[in-house]
């Protein structure tokens, strides 16, 4: 018997969720770091940051309701991906300028551009899922498309970071509205998915899931994961590209990576713990280490960051897609769709937002570096620089460790290189290579006793002796005036162990409430529609 279904499905159902998630993992976490590395304010860092949650709140008013009485899905997604692709292609020249030229008034321009590009592109994400429900022949078997979302992420942060320049440059935005645009063209190629016309009903924000509020299980266990997202996603993706740059890891852009591959473990192995300890202890695991990442997040070294990364796995699928899991089992089936709609509204949106533009600008307003610029001059156009970052100081064990490989840019740069075609390029020096004189790891005071130039900048030895005793007192050192790399970047990072502190905190404490008050027992009206 012919089957009903389109040929080779799942291939193309693969390939749109490949692509979707290629186009927001290309600027999903580069953004923030690549602002913080180019010296944006907290505001404007946060204000970007908190880009996918406008987007997920503002969206809905326009797109859900033209997508489900008007429009067939497959064409809905061309245009927005059009558009959103236009508005990247737009922010990447727009960002370019800002460096540049150093145009504070290019800000508004570049966030109207990404608000613009966050109200067309979170839409999409509700889209491809109708799109992959409608026509995949078996639904048990989405998670094995959907995973390729994932990979989608991975590559598109892989291949920034090797050929595009990671978070230095905003060719990651380049690459994101390409990618949206060849997305654009694809989806017109997907099996034709039509509105579904009068009876989506327009419940686009699942308003109409506010009667299950009647239900105490349900009321505790949406309130429990509202607050949680707060110090979730958002706060998380605002924040984390950031700590990663100031704290002098390697390719801090290739690292976030690491967040995508341990999702793909824990998404296959989620039904098994689901089998095993039930969805509520699940969940409660994905809270708990929310709270836990950030505690290894607390401590500067390197190896407690990998921890914290690798922990994703369970943040993410255990608290959100448990999250998804527990409402559509627990929601009558004439309230499904308006119950994923409002968790969606309050997780993606809401939550997201708080996360991202208020607990996120709190902390990092309420705990700026002691000492993060200083005056300069610029070597090529002999113009004074006010606000110059510290000169650069690099790991000197970099070159011999095994860690060296996670920086792909330069190790894939380094197989590529042609002596014979390349000229001998002058050496960029860092600070310690320049002052270091006895090469033991620590630059005293003594030492600073020339003028410097690192990455164009001309730093004068008065000025650096002033910041170099400035750091000392900061830090709260004894004895003479000296300072090794890890302090040299710890006066110029935000309060971190003071950041993560609190979030870690909340997540705790409503991990313990939703313990000891959420009972996962259903109404007697879910009871009736399970059991039928």
């Amino acid at each position: 018997m012919p089957s009903s279904h389109p040929p080779l499905v799942r291939t193309r159902l693969s390939m749109m969720m490949f692509l979707e998630f290629f186009i927001w993992g290309s600027w999903g976490v580069a953004i923030t770091g690549y602002a913080a590395k180019s010296g944006f304010s907290t505001s404007e860092i946060t204000w970007l940051g908190a880009v996918p949650a406008i987007g997920a709140i503002v969206s809905p008013l326009f797109v859900g309701l033209i997508a489900d009485r008007f429009l067939a899905a497959q064409k809905m997604l061309c245009i927005l991906h059009l558009l959103g692709g236009a508005c990247l292609i737009g922010a990447g020249f727009c960002g370019k300028y800002m460096v540049e030229t150093g145009d504070p008034n290019s800000f508004t321009l570049l966030l109207t551009l990404m608000l613009l590009n966050g109200m067309a592109f979170m839409p999409t994400i509700a889209l491809v899922n109708s799109v992959a429900f409608r026509h995949i022949p078996d639904a048990d078997k989405f998670p094995r498309i959907a995973v390729l979302g994932t990979v989608g992420w991975i590559v598109a942060v892989l291949f920034a970071s090797v050929f595009l320049g990671g978070a230095a440059t905003p060719n990651f935005l380049f690459q994101a509205g390409v990618g949206g645009i060849l997305l654009a063209l694809y989806c017109l190629t997907l099996p034709d998915t039509p509105p579904k016309g009068a009876e989506a009903g327009g419940d686009v924000f699942g308003l109409k899931a506010f009667t299950l509020f009647k239900e105490r299980s349900f009321l505790i266990f949406i309130v429990c994961v509202f607050l949680v997202s707060i110090p979730a996603c958002g706060f998380f993706f605002t924040l984390m590209v950031p700590m990663l740059l100031q704290r002098g890891y390697p390719s801090p852009l290739a690292l976030t990576s690491l967040n995508q591959f341990a999702e793909l473990i824990f998404m296959f192995s989620m039904p098994w713990f689901v089998a095993k300890l039930g969805l509520k202890r699940v969940i409660m695991i994905g809270m708990a280490a929310w709270g836990l990442r950030y505690l290894f997040f607390m401590c500067p070294e390197f190896s407690s960051a990998l921890i914290g990364l690798v922990l994703h796995g369970f943040c993410y699928s255990f608290f959100y897609v448990g999250a998804y899991m527990w409402v559509d089992r627990r929601a009558p089936a004439e309230l499904k769709s308006s119950a994923q709609s409002l968790l969606a509204f309050l997780l993606l949106g809401v939550g997201y937002l708080l996360g991202a533009k208020g607990l996120a600008g709190v902390m990092m307003e309420q705990s700026p570096p002691d000492l993060a610029t200083m005056a300069a001059i610029e070597v090529e156009t002999d113009k004074p620089v006010k606000d110059a970052k510290l000169p650069r100081w690099d790991d000197p064990d970099a070159a011999t460790s095994a860690w060296r490989f996670l920086d792909l840019s330069s190790t894939v740069n380094n197989w590529l290189k042609k002596d014979d075609d390349q000229k001998e390029e002058e050496p960029n020096l860092d600070l310690a290579q320049q002052l270091d004189a006895d090469k033991d790891g620590t630059i005293t005071l003594a030492e600073v006793n020339k003028n410097v130039t690192v990455d164009g900048l001309l730093y004068s030895k008065e000025d650096l002796a002033a910041v170099f005793k400035t750091a000392h007192e900061k830090l709260e050192l004894e004895g003479d005036v000296a300072l090794i790399r890890k302090q040299w970047l710890a006066v110029q990072a935000n309060k971190w162990a003071r950041i993560w502190l609190w979030p870690a905190i909340g997540c705790f404490v409503v991990l313990i409430f939703f313990a000891l008050a959420f009972h996962d027992t259903p109404s007697e009206g879910t009871k009736a529609t399970e059991d039928s």
